[in-house]
């Protein structure tokens, strides 16, 4: 964090908290950002992106106001702050608003490994690019690309509330994606391979993220249709955290307060079979979402969602705890703060994915989803859907322009997940295998 920044960031809770608010946070943020795509073999877009932001938030008389600026000059923070204070006292009241109590604020020196210090120039950037590319061209029948790029960022995050927190982390990101084309004519069929990592070693080297964009799009040609049936689905892992993050919104604290959740009369239920956990873990070394602190300052830690199929916990900040009558769960995003998980994932089974595959005798295997059909109250899902019909345990050929649709309390009931876990985008879980599921085809 640069020092002109923490000054004016201090300066910015001190006279708020002079003008007479009751209570104060402000956050800070300074980002650089670097992004380069090539296409072709050539270089194609080269971008530079550093930013510095401040956000004010004033509780007062139970009311709350949240106001931000780009413009870090004095005179623009002293405006901030007069016209947030006018605003306060015409907004409705929240009798749940506030800052979280000293006891749950965050105090020590974790370190969770967020930082490379690598920094890549447009040249490593564009070489990257350019060599995974070439690698996907390689294939044979790949015929177009619809380009490769790299990226590279590093984020600071400050906190500074009237409570008396004050302290901020930094993180690091490298980026790699591509997307080509296999085929020809009305024949043609897309696929790609997008990773991200706070380390750049984590990535996999730019001739392997070609390699299996390459061999995706290959292995969509010729897809042909299927007859509605109710068969096995399998969920890749490039798709089944989709299924994770319909939980995040039913064990949000916001939905479960206003009552609009389809677990709002869940917890302590089991609501999985009981080979099911699932953790939330903002701790995990060089995760995608890890942080030592939410935006409300409050500690983080480890929590069980769902142990043995039983529903544990909502993930809450201040606001809602303060409305369910519990403690924050340490998941404050944003500002004004709103629950949001960090790095949650279903823990794997013990069976591989292969075996998973050969316990079907026909079912389908999803690779892409599109589209989005659920209902928040009931749980009725729908999706449209690309992958593979299985047949006697093996993939026998591509299918596109179907939809697989359930009842979301159904298939987390029928939940089978193989052992192929990995930490890719903080909402992960394995190949996941729901017993039944109605596929909509011809």
């Amino acid at each position: 964090m640069s020092n002109n920044l923490k000054e004016k960031i201090h300066r910015l809770l001190d006279l708020s908290k002079s003008l007479g608010c009751q209570d104060v946070s402000v956050i800070g943020r300074e980002s650089t950002s670097l992004n380069v795509t090539a296409r072709l073999g050539n270089l194609e877009n080269v971008e530079r992106n550093e930013s510095k932001s401040i956000g004010l938030r004033l509780i007062h008389e139970k009311k709350q106001v949240t106001v931000s600026s780009t413009d870090l000059s004095d005179e623009a923070l002293d405006k901030l702050a007069h016209n947030a204070l006018a605003m306060v006292k015409f907004v409705p009241e929240d009798p749940y608003c506030g800052l979280p109590e000293k006891s749950e604020l965050y105090n020590g020196n974790t370190n969770l490994d967020l930082v490379d210090n690598y920094v890549p120039n447009n040249q490593d950037l564009l070489n990257k690019a350019l060599a995974t590319e070439e690698s996907a061209l390689n294939i044979a029948g790949i015929t177009n690309s619809e380009g490769s790029s790299y990226s590279y960022s590093k984020s600071k995050f400050y906190l500074n509330s009237s409570n008396g927190f004050d302290n901020y982390f930094t993180r690091t990101n490298y980026s790699a994606g591509i997307s080509v084309i296999a085929g020809e004519g009305t024949k043609m069929e897309r696929d790609y391979e997008y990773q991200s990592k706070i380390h750049i070693k984590d990535l996999d080297s730019p001739e392997e993220i070609g390699k299996i964009a390459g061999e995706r799009a290959i292995s969509r040609l010729n897809p042909k249709k299927v007859k509605s049936d109710s068969v096995p689905v399998i969920f890749d892992p490039k798709v089944s955290g989709s299924l994770l993050s319909l939980l995040i919104g039913g064990i949000s604290g916001k939905a479960v307060a206003r009552g609009t959740s389809f677990l709002k009369d869940k917890i302590q239920n089991n609501i999985f079979n009981k080979n099911i956990n699932i953790i939330d873990d903002p701790l995990i070394p060089r995760g995608p979402r890890s942080r030592i602190f939410d935006s409300e300052g409050v500690k983080t830690s480890k929590i069980n969602i769902v142990e043995k199929g039983k529903l544990l916990s909502w993930i809450l900040d201040s606001n809602t705890a303060r409305q369910l009558k519990m403690k924050s769960t340490g998941h404050a995003a944003g500002s004004p703060p709103i629950p949001s998980a960090s790095n949650i994932y279903i823990e794997p089974g013990t069976i591989k994915n292969n075996d998973l595959l050969k316990s079907i005798k026909n079912g389908f295997y999803i690779t892409e989803m599109m589209g989005m059909s659920f209902n928040e109250v009931t749980g009725d899902y729908s999706r449209g859907a690309t992958g593979f019909w299985i047949k006697d345990g093996e993939k026998v050929y591509p299918v596109s322009e179907v939809t697989v649709a359930g009842n979301i309390l159904d298939m987390y009931k029928s939940i089978t997940p193989a052992s192929d876990l990995k930490y890719m985008t903080g909402i992960d879980a394995p190949t996941l295998m729901i017993d039944n599921m109605t596929v909509a085809g011809l």
